[in-house]
């Protein structure tokens, strides 16, 4: 089945098959690393109606991403937007910005971007492509070295020892050819998924086939830190979120939920109780909620940052894939076919509501009185004191 990415990402976020993500991600895997030449997003009149994937606040500067490496920007609440320039013209899925100046950017090809004037223009931070292409050079260097090491083993070895060195032998040379021929194909790299930073220099990026990177510098170095946490099995993270006090937390597919309380020294696998697949968690300082939603309209929240869980009955079967928290404890969540669930008191419980033209929603955020969504369709506005009366 051929998909397009606009269809990619629409199934993989408010999700139709896991298949059909496999499908499309796999689509991008005969791309050659292209390190030289620099695609700038388009121009586009409409870009503010196109798919959008995330909002992110850079003090009063709203910012939210999307298809073509399209960032947009908006100083007046959402009333009028800006394109930003922005290096490439692949999907971005995740925004994040720590202050009016400093924000960071993922998308597909394992790609960050990072701005430090309040995104208005963004450079490359990780070429995704070239960090799998050194991976993969790497991988072949180690399994030369193997074989080498196994044939000089053998050469000196007698009686019984011979027979095991020779099958070790034979496993390594196919290693090695496997590490060749990934090397004469197109590199692939999975698609990271969302980003956040505790501050400044501490950040993590997470995304498809348990995709997850960590920095200590801003981003000046990224690196592979999916051996810290418990995924063998290489599930999907699609979420990250956490709060001031230094705890994290990621889910994703599966059911698969980790976090940190040590502001990602020490990371813990907390027993899964659901099987589906979570799209997206929020972290409400009022009254210390973190919620976690995701297919189905499935919708958990947690007053101890992930010790227990307690299902939220919201009355909606609807896929979740966004949302956004106030300091008034208003929460709202979005998702497919236009629905909207809004709290007031922590997400403790829920009214859903659905807009008219039934497009889905993937994103959303509260800008003083009024709140900005996006997704299918791009760019939305309500007031808040119409959802909430």
């Amino acid at each position: 089945m051929k998909i397009t990415i606009t269809e990619y990402i629409l199934m993989h976020r408010l999700v139709i098959a896991v298949s059909a993500i496999v499908i499309a991600l796999m689509s991008t895997a005969g791309a050659r690393v292209a390190i030289a030449a620099t695609y700038y997003a388009p121009e586009m009149p409409l870009a503010p109606r196109s798919l959008l994937l995330d909002l992110s606040a850079a003090g009063e500067r709203i910012l939210v991403a999307g298809e073509y490496g399209h960032i947009l920007y908006s100083d007046d609440r959402g009333e009028n937007w800006q394109q930003s320039r922005v290096p490439t013209t692949q999907m971005l899925t995740g925004i994040h910005f720590v202050d009016d100046k400093k924000g960071w950017a993922v998308g597909h090809d394992g790609l960050i971007l990072v701005s430090d004037d309040g995104g208005a223009n963004w450079r490359v931070q990780r070429d995704g492509l070239a960090a799998q292409q050194q991976t993969n050079l790497e991988q072949r260097e180690l399994a030369y070295s193997e074989v080498g090491r196994l044939e000089t083993a053998l050469a000196e070895a007698t009686g019984d020892e011979r027979a095991e060195l020779e099958l070790q032998l034979e496993d390594a040379q196919l290693d090695l050819e496997d590490a060749d021929l990934a090397l004469e194909e197109g590199v692939f790299t999975s698609p990271l998924m969302d980003v956040w930073f505790l501050n400044e220099d501490r950040g993590w990026a997470v995304g498809a086939f348990g995709a997850f990177l960590e920095t200590r510098n801003g981003g000046q170095t990224w690196i592979n830190a999916d051996r810290q946490i418990g995924n063998p099995d290489e599930f999907h993270l699609n979420a990250i979120t956490g709060d001031s006090r230094g705890r994290v937390f990621i889910a994703g597919e599966g059911g698969i939920m980790f976090r940190s309380l040590d502001g990602g020294e020490n990371w813990e696998t907390l027993e899964p109780f659901y099987e589906g697949s979570w799209f997206g968690t929020l972290y409400s300082e009022h009254k210390d909620s973190l919620l976690i939603y995701g297919l189905r309209g499935n919708l958990y929240r947690s007053g101890d940052f992930g010790e227990s869980w307690e299902p939220v009955a919201s009355d909606n079967n609807a896929t979740l894939a966004g949302g956004d928290a106030d300091a008034a404890g208003r929460v709202v969540l979005v998702g497919s076919v236009g629905t909207l669930l809004v709290s007031e008191d922590g997400g403790e419980s829920f009214r859903v509501t659905r807009l008219e033209d039934r497009l889905s929603l993937v994103t959303a955020l509260f800008a003083g009185d009024r709140l900005v969504l996006a997704g299918q369709g791009g760019i939305k506005l309500r007031e808040v004191k119409e959802l909430y009366e």
